[in-house]
């Protein structure tokens, strides 16, 4: 097992994966194996964070009909919210295609469920107020808030003034709400569910989207949908992962292979550092249980990473050989052959 990082006491860490769904093939294996059972093989890299972030892309309930006819509709068993709480996971985004497949009973039970659980969450609503409402945290004195957008179809999904859904970044307010945030915090948190699925390389509004939420004051855009994982940017100082891929989704695709853990640290002066956590999500091998990659398949991974975030970046290489994030000149304190990681061996 390689040394780990020192995370001192006055820094506040953020793991942040991808999509979470642990209904349809992954309900009964979860309900079969325990519900520690998804999480269980990374909760060492889980369990040194003070913030687990997911996508939660599925309500919670068992019954009841469609509320727009869809190719793919999705709720989970409220039982199952408790692998959530064994994977440490205490921040989710609603923001997406699925929260409202079941209209607003299943959000209301989504909403209550988590609460209970004292699962924070942004991103859906009653109405477009409440969707809108960020989600607000302290940890060791540091303040950080989490806004959620949801830029995908169905439209009835969007949440308006007199109808429940999600928060479509409706211009300019959410830029002004942005800048709000910027003011009341210390970190910003933005999460994006945008782009097109299985497509590696993000759309030309996502890029212009990010590069104004993060003007109007964002710390970090964290963005899902596409279930593959797309390039990461470095932009002003501040961090793009255009797609964090899966997380535990229950699916046998055979294009979801990869995903990964986006690990920040923050202080009082800002971010500290940041590192890509490659993780194996190919259920046909996994069945729901991810796990991190390691040797030639973890290396290919970073290089690939590193390949389709070239054009973001002016053609550099943002992420080293341990999976740390360049942001230069700050982060050439840490070298290509560093041997600090949060790794464990796979096994």
């Amino acid at each position: 097992m390689l040394g780990e990082l020192v995370q001192e006491d006055s820094t506040v860490a953020l793991v942040a994966g991808g999509d979470v769904m642990l209904g349809s093939w992954a309900q009964q294996v979860v309900l079969d194996s325990g519900f520690a059972y998804p999480f269980v093989r990374l909760l060492p890299q889980l369990s040194q964070a003070d913030i687990v972030f997911a996508n939660l892309e599925a309500p919670f309930g068992d019954s009841g009909e469609a509320l727009v006819e869809k190719s793919y509709t999705f709720q989970v068993m409220p039982a199952l919210a408790a692998a959530l709480v064994a994977g440490k996971i205490n921040l989710v985004s609603l923001a997406n295609n699925h929260i409202m497949d079941f209209g607003i009973s299943h959000l209301k039970k989504t909403v209550q469920l988590l609460d209970s659980l004292g699962i924070q969450h942004a991103g859906a609503g009653v109405n477009r107020i409440e969707a809108c409402r960020e989600a607000a945290l302290e940890v060791k004195g540091i303040r950080l808030a989490l806004v959620a957008y949801s830029l995908t179809f169905p439209q009835e999904f969007w949440a308006t003034d007199t109808s429940a859904g999600t928060c479509f970044p409706w211009a300019p307010e959410v830029f002004e709400q942005v800048r709000s945030l910027r003011r009341r915090y210390d970190v910003v948190m933005v999460s994006c569910h945008w782009g097109q699925e299985l497509m590696e390389l993000p759309k030309k509004y996502q890029i212009e989207l990010a590069h104004r939420l993060i003007d109007a004051g964002a710390d970090i855009i964290l963005g899902h949908h596409p279930h593959v994982v797309q390039g990461i940017e470095v932009y002003q100082g501040r961090l793009i992962a255009y797609s964090l891929g899966n997380f535990v989704f229950g699916s046998y695709s055979e294009k979801a292979r990869e995903g990964l853990l986006l690990k920040v640290v923050w202080s009082k002066n800002g971010m500290e550092w940041a590192q890509v956590m490659p993780i194996n999500v190919y259920n046909a091998e996994r069945e729901f249980q991810p796990v991190l990659l390691n040797g030639e398949r973890r290396t290919a991974f970073l290089q690939h990473l590193n390949q389709i975030s070239l054009e973001l970046n002016n053609q550099h290489r943002v992420i080293t050989s341990d999976g740390r994030v360049r942001f230069n000149p700050k982060f050439q304190q840490y070298p290509e052959e560093s041997k600090q990681t949060d790794y464990q061996q796979e096994g």
